[in-house]
Order: structure tokens, then C-alpha cells, then sequence
């Protein structure tokens, strides 16, 4: 059978191959701009068209990020090979600048403003608005000191008071409790809360009140509030002895509707938010676990909507639809197989590549910028964010890197595999004719081995294993192009898997990229290479490096 149809009929997907095919005489490499007026669905808009490949950099850079808050954080980021520092956070959800300090002592760094939006009333969607100065919520937590006292008082000051006429969801907070059961104790934890300064309300019925929280029994759980006053008072009393308290927090997330949000990063509102640069950043959408139909408004909402994370390391990779830290067996491929499912619909949408919470974890996303010598910080910053608008950047998924005992060790899974080309070719009327690829830089001697994948919306069309390949641009009988898309995959790995069992280019061909991340050779159980996190059995070492370009559209 032929490899690319065997890969079609293993993941329920059709078409036909292309062939690699002679470059005709009449058409001319490297040019990227039609030089005719192309009718609609005629020409392919590659987002690499302005990328030098022989001189711009790669600059590895994170779009969600939960870390950096110290120099010992950024410094672990730093020794993986990230020099464009863009960490999230919440509560509040507010850009976490790059100290000047280090800035001095690390020139190679640059920074941009980026959190990670929350708690909509219409939506349960999280994003990241990258280049974006808004700044949003409030985050109070006890101590585990306080948290051991019994009956736990707290008062919570400085807080907003409910306004219904203006801006109302500033005087709206979440409570969260936490409770678990001590050693030997059957039945459920349990105790009775008191808050004065607030009363419970419904944040998908405008903030309506629900009524005062007094001697309430709880188990755990959010209880959302509307203030009456600008302190909290708050009471929990429990049994020590039977029950402790692992966490008492007051939170507020955004407390509005997508849209309204989305305006105030993208476009500012009043002395907050809005992009630093207006031709760079943008928003992701992320750990998408919904359907297709719930991200459409949200792309055609503004075209500075960039797209949607496809790698998200607590949604077990590629996307558990059940969400985080699914342990039931894959393959798991939500956000990967709706990636696609958007490109067929013809609208763009990049994909992000992110380890969200997870440090030790892998997916990256590698900027192809200009060359920064000589370019001020300010400059070499939007050129970051102007490569996330435009589409000039690809996802890395590497290996993690281990030491002479097999043990996870710096850089962790940073990789130099990266593509060295994604161009179009035309014929002398500028009519595109095939996409070519070339990648570079992978280890010859752990992973000496490469291929690369072409995905259209018809699924998996071709694969080529060498370290540059030919895509043919079919055209229907109308004159339209074939493929509504293009993207391309690429894969550097070793010559054996799990301890010595072949890993061939057929038998590698026949995997999903979700069964192909979860290559390995050992297992982790302990440690920071236990990238996995909240499962409780080993989690796979990777051993392959995994590239995706920005999908090529049909326009």
C-alpha cells in the first residue's frame, strides 16, 4: 500500500498524493508575490513570504507562559534557550515586565506584555493577549500559617464596591475554599462559612443578588460575591482534628462578556489596555476544548484574533477534549484535529505551542525575526510581536534533553531542528505552482533521521523522508486551487524506540503526531523531567523533535 494512503486510511482521512514533479522551466523559485491580479481562491497566502531564510533569526519565545516572576524563573527559561520573555499570569491578569536589572545583565532578552483573560459570563474561554497592557482582577490567598487556624478568621481589604451602574463587575470577587479530609477520617470534609461586607450574587444573571452567606455549611468550592463594602469579613469554622483547609482565596477574573474584553486589549479602554504596537501581538485562544462553532465568532471577531493553541501540555498535548490532565488513553487529539477543522471553514488561524503551567514541559513557539544587530530593544520587541501577527513563526515540540545517567538536564527541549525554507513557487505570471520546505539543524547522531509531512484539508497528502521536499499545487477545473490549506509537519528522530525496537520511516509514517510525541526510551516518575504533572503513573522522556509551519491559504 502506499505510505501516504496507509497514514490516510489509519486516521480516517482521503486524497490523493502529489508528487514531487519536475520544476518546469517557466517558473521561478523564491518569488512569493503574484504578479497578475488572481481571482479569488487562485492564489496561496504563505505568512513566510517576508522572511529572509538566510538571515533572519530564530527567536524561541512562549505565548503562555505562568512563570518569570523571579530571576531564578527567568533564568531556568533563559538556560532553555527562550530570549523573548512573554509570561502570563492571573489574579490579576497583568503583564509581568522583564526587570530592567535583568535586562542590563541579559541583553539577548526582550519582553512584551502578556496575561492570560479569564471568567467570562458567557464563556468559559481563557485567552492571552500578547503585546497587550491590559490588566484585569485581583488575587488575595492565606498562607498555609493562616490557613492552619481554627476557626479561620480573615478580613480582605482594599477591595471595590459594587457599583450596578459602573463598571459593575469590578465589585464582583470569587471565594475559593478548599477542604480535605485528615488521615483516618471517613466522610467528607466539612465546615461552616460567614462573610460580612458581601453577598452572594450570579454572575451569568447580571451580578443578581442570590442573599447573605451566614453559617453556611461547605465541603469546598467558589462562592461568587458582590461587596457591600470595600472589606471582607470573613469566618470559616471546622473540626482540626477532622478536617484542614488547603486553600482560602478571594479572586475576580474579568466578570464581563468576551467581546467587551477582547475590545479593551485589543483597542484599549480609557487609560487601560490596548496592543504596545498596533501592527504586532494579538490574541490566542486557549487549551480550546470546545467545538468548532464556539471559536468562529471569536476569529471573525477582529482579524488581530490570531488562533488557537494546538499544543497545550496540561491538555495531555495535542488536546484531551475532557480537559486537563486527561490519564485515559489516547491518541488525544482535540485541539489538533480543530485546527484543521477552522482551516477548512477558509479562515486563518495560527497555531501556538505552549507548556502553559508546566516548566519542564515542551512546546515552544520559534519567531522568525529580523537579524537584531543593531536594532534598539524597543525595535527587536515589535519585531517579536509583528512575526505573532503576521504568521512568521512555527511550533517546536523537541525531545527533552538528558545526561549521562538519563536523567532530564538542561536545555530540557530546546532544539536547534527549526525550517530553513517555506516558500512558493510560481510560474512567470506569478501563479503559485508548489510549496517547498527544506529543514536543518537536527542532532545527526540521536536523531539522524527526518520527515516531512504535508496536511491539506484533505488530511495527510504526502511524506518525504529527507531534509527537503516538494509539495504540487493541484488546481481544479475552474482554475481555483486544489488544497483550502497547506501546513507542513516536519519530525527528526532516532533509528529505535522504547529500548531498542526499530522506528523506521514507514513505521513512523503510520503514526498520529499525538502517538509520535509520546515516543521514548524510559520513563520519568520523580523530578522536574516529570513534565506530565497531576497524572499519578511515569510519564514518557521524548525522543523526537516535532516542527508545525503556519498553515499556507488558499485566498
Amino acid at each position: 500500500m502506499d505510505r501516504r494512503n496507509f497514514v490516510v486510511s489509519v486516521l480516517g482521512l482521503s486524497g490523493a498524493a502529489g508528487g514531487l514533479g519536475a520544476v518546469g522551466a517557466e517558473e521561478c523559485r523564491g518569488v512569493e508575490k503574484a504578479t497578475h491580479a488572481a481571482a479569488p481562491g487562485r492564489d496561496l497566502d504563505n505568512p513566510y513570504s517576508g522572511v529572509e531564510w538566510g538571515n533572519h533569526t530564530y527567536l524561541h519565545s512562549m505565548s503562555h507562559q505562568h512563570q518569570g516572576q523571579n530571576d531564578s524563573s527567568r533564568d531556568v527559561f533563559y538556560a532553555m534557550g527562550y530570549r523573548h520573555f512573554a509570561f502570563s499570569n492571573y489574579y490579576p491578569s497583568a503583564p509581568t515586565p522583564v526587570p530592567d536589572a535583568y535586562l542590563r545583565t541579559h541583553p539577548d532578552v526582550i519582553g512584551a506584555p502578556n496575561a492570560e483573560q479569564h471568567s467570562f459570563v458567557d464563556s468559559g474561554l481563557h485567552f492571552n493577549g500578547l503585546g497587550s497592557r491590559l490588566s484585569t482582577g485581583h488575587g488575595s490567598s492565606l498562607s498555609s500559617k493562616e490557613l492552619s487556624a481554627s476557626p479561620l478568621r480573615h478580613r480582605f481589604e482594599g477591595l471595590n464596591l459594587f457599583n450596578a451602574e459602573r463598571r459593575p463587575w469590578l465589585g464582583v470577587y470569587r471565594l475559593d475554599v478548599r477542604l480535605t479530609s485528615r488521615p483516618g477520617q471517613a466522610g467528607n470534609p466539612g465546615a461552616t462559612l460567614t462573610i460580612d461586607g458581601a453577598v452572594e450574587c450570579d454572575p451569568r444573571a447580571s451580578f443578581a443578588p442570590k442573599g447573605p452567606v451566614r453559617d453556611r455549611p461547605v465541603t469546598g468550592g467558589s462562592i461568587y460575591l458582590r461587596t457591600t463594602s470595600t472589606a471582607l469579613e470573613t469566618l470559616l469554622r471546622y473540626d482540626p482534628d477532622r478536617t484542614a483547609v488547603t486553600q482560602f482565596r478571594l479572586m475576580q477574573g474579568t466578570n464581563r462578556p468576551w467581546r467587551d474584553v477582547f475590545r479593551a486589549a485589543l483597542d484599549g479602554e480609557g487609560e487601560e489596555g490596548g496592543l504596545l504596537f498596533p501592527d504586532g501581538g494579538g490574541i490566542t485562544l486557549n487549551h480550546p476544548t470546545g467545538k468548532v462553532s464556539d471559536y468562529l465568532p471569536m476569529l471573525d471577531f477582529d482579524p488581530r484574533v490570531l488562533g488557537i493553541e494546538v499544543w497545550n501540555e496540561l491538555t495531555t498535548g495535542f488536546g484531551a477534549p475532557g480537559g486537563f490532565y486527561n490519564a485515559n488513553p489516547g491518541p488525544h487529539l482535540h485541539f489538533y484535529q480543530l485546527w484543521d477543522e477552522i482551516l477548512r471553514t477558509g479562515r486563518r488561524c495560527w497555531g501556538f505551542f505552549v507548556k502553559d503551567h508546566r516548566t519542564f514541559a515542551r512546546g515552544r513557539n520559534v519567531l522568525l525575526v529580523p537579524n537584531p544587530q543593531g536594532r534598539t530593544r524597543e525595535q527587536r520587541e515589535r519585531d517579536a510581536l509583528v512575526a505573532y501577527r503576521r504568521g512568521a513563526f512555527f511550533g517546536l515540540i523537541g525531545s527533552l534533553a538528558t545526561n549521562e545517567k538519563g536523567e532530564v538536564a538542561p536545555p530540557y527541549d530546546q532544539s536547534n531542528f527549526r525550517f530553513r525554507e517555506i516558500t512558493v513557487r510560481r510560474d512567470r505570471e506569478g501563479r503559485p505552482t508548489a510549496v517547498r520546505v527544506s529543514v536543518t539543524g537536527h542532532d545527526r547522531t540521536r536523531r539522524p533521521n527526518v520527515q516531512i509531512r504535508f496536511v491539506t484539508d484533505r488530511g495527510i497528502e504526502k511524506i518525504v523522508d529527507r531534509t527537503e521536499a516538494e509539495f504540487p499545487l493541484e488546481r481544479n477545473g475552474d482554475g481555483t486551487l486544489r488544497p483550502l490549506f497547506v501546513r507542513i509537519e516536519a519530525f527528526a528522530y532516532p533509528s529505535t524506540h522504547r529500548m531498542g525496537e526499530p522506528l523506521t520511516p514507514v513505521i513512523l509514517g503510520r503514526m498520529d503526531v499525538s502517538t509520535i510525541a509520546q515516543l521514548h526510551d524510559r520513563k520519568a516518575t520523580t523530578g522536574p523531567e516529570f513534565f506530565g504533572g497531576g497524572q499519578q503513573f511515569p510519564a514518557p522522556i521524548p525522543i523526537v523533535d516535532m516542527l508545525f509551519s503556519q498553515p499556507l491559504r488558499r485566498v
